[in-house]
């Protein structure tokens, strides 16, 4: 072999080598924040108009009401988490300032990116990578697209983000469970998708805790902060109840319900008491859509109680065909990944319009690799099953992020019944599925290049500089 050749794979195999307890990851961690700064701002400069959507509406009427009276956090429709985020920033910076809610869900944006780089850090302890996967969050054009308008993604993205880091700390460090609780709070009142998160969250810690011997020390701590959350639930759930008249966290959930059996052509399978139900709704989709927000209220039996009855009927036919339901659901879990629906502003020219564009059209491309998760994420399982490796940190981590992945899928795969909204619903965990994806496929091309570069310059076989070279 060329000694010029065997000398850049060493230096190559050098490079990769990066000791994350060095000065890299902070000059990483600066550039990183410079470029995402640098991309935020521009983003925000082309269009400076404050960006509304179908949803804006009812979190504003929620922001009014707590306003009016602080004490009236519960809404039938709109859990407080994103609205008390508007009230503060109003305090703050004056009523009605929508455009400084803009601005602080980019810095949100801002920090779910530094977050994405610290986990990265803590996992591949590779400054380098980090600082890709990182750039792959912190200048994506698609996540800011849904980050700048008034709607609940940008802080519900943060507060995932959040929670992953608290969670991989514990799992490093073995304390501060505390504050994997005090992060579920605001995560399950800000989108009501993640609320059964929580047990197979702590279910995975105790799996872990078997292995370190501590499963007991920590199942009384699990039990007393599941029992806490579960009953600042139960008691938003009550008070919705006797104040609205629906005992649930949001009354959408009836309209999702409804939207799957829309979706899924199983309306007709209700039972003989509801097929009047059916026959009606044959009739509106023929004639309208099968959107529920289109069809729903035009049945009024349905619209009683915040449409309570729309949610019973969906539920019903649901769970007399459970297998039916799950089979149609399947193509949607890997259809949802990459399915893609463009966020168009208003035509306008500025001096970022084009360089923007570009970034976009690479972000659209790249949104294509989400294809990738599922083969990462067995990948990682298949190592967390393994006895040699489950022990390694790194594969904890990762198949804590896995987990949380999935759960996000299939939740809003169970929750979603239009193609072209999974990408807004699937906002909310983008940045983990970039984390395990190109973080995965990046791991595996720089053991692959560490290992060339080994046996090039030692002479040696793979299998020996494998036993040797354990630190990798």
């Amino acid at each position: 072999m060329p000694g010029r050749f065997r000398r850049a794979f060493d230096g190559l195999r050098q490079w990769l080598r990066d000791d994350w307890h060095g000065q890299k990851y902070v000059a990483c961690g600066l550039l990183l924040l410079v470029v995402t700064l640098l991309v935020t701002i521009c983003f925000y400069l082309d269009y400076p108009h404050v960006e509304l959507n179908a949803d804006t509406p009812a979190y504003l009427h929620v922001v009014d009401a707590i306003r009016e009276r602080p004490y009236r956090l519960v809404d039938a429709w709109r859990l407080p988490g994103y609205p008390l985020l508007i009230v503060l920033v109003y305090a703050l910076t004056g009523q009605n300032n929508l455009t400084a809610v803009g601005i602080v869900q980019a810095g949100l944006f801002v920090l779910t990116t530094l977050e994405i780089y610290v986990l990265a850090i803590l996992i591949f302890r590779r400054a380098w990578l980090a600082l890709i996967i990182g750039l792959l969050v912190g200048t994506n054009i698609v996540f800011l697209s849904f980050i700048k308008p008034i709607m609940s993604e940008g802080l519900a993205m943060f507060e995932l983000t959040t929670l992953t880091l608290a969670t991989v700390c514990f799992l490093r460090r073995g304390r501060g469970l505390r504050y994997i609780a005090l992060a579920l709070v605001p995560l399950i009142f800000t989108r009501p998708e993640w609320l059964y998160l929580a047990p197979l969250l702590y279910v995975y810690l105790l799996l872990m805790a078997v292995r370190k011997g501590t499963v007991r020390h920590l199942f009384k701590k699990v039990l007393i902060a599941s029992v806490a959350l579960y009953a600042m639930a139960g008691l938003y759930i009550g008070i919705n109840g006797v104040v609205h008249h629906y005992f649930g966290m949001t009354a959408i959930e009836n309209f999702n319900w409804a939207g799957k059996i829309l979706q899924y052509n199983m309306w007709h399978e209700a039972p003989p008491e509801s097929q009047h139900i059916s026959q009606q709704l044959d009739h509106l989709v023929a004639t309208i859509d099968n959107d529920p927000y289109h069809i729903l209220g035009l049945i009024p039996e349905l619209k009683q109680d915040n449409y309570s009855p729309a949610g019973h009927f969906a539920r019903d036919i649901i769970l007399h065909h459970p297998v039916e339901f799950f089979v149609k659901s399947v193509p949607y879990f890997f259809a949802s990944l990459t399915s893609y629906f463009n966020i168009s502003r208003d035509p306008h020219t500025s001096t970022f319009t084009a360089m923007l564009g570009h970034l976009k059209s690479l972000d659209h491309r790249l949104y294509n690799m989400n294809a990738l998760f599922p083969l990462c994420a067995l990948g990682w399982l298949l190592a967390l099953c393994w006895k040699r490796l489950r022990a390694r940190e790194d594969v904890a981590a990762m198949g804590l992020l896995v987990l949380l992945g999935i759960y996000g899928i299939v939740i809003t795969t169970l929750g979603g019944y239009r193609l072209d909204d999974y990408m807004r619903v699937h906002m909310v965990f983008n940045p983990l599925l970039i984390l395990i994806t190109w973080g995965s496929v990046l791991f595996v091309i720089s053991m692959f290049v560490r290992k060339v570069g080994a046996v090039l310059s030692s002479g040696r076989n793979p299998r020996s500089v494998g036993a040797s070279d354990g630190d990798s």
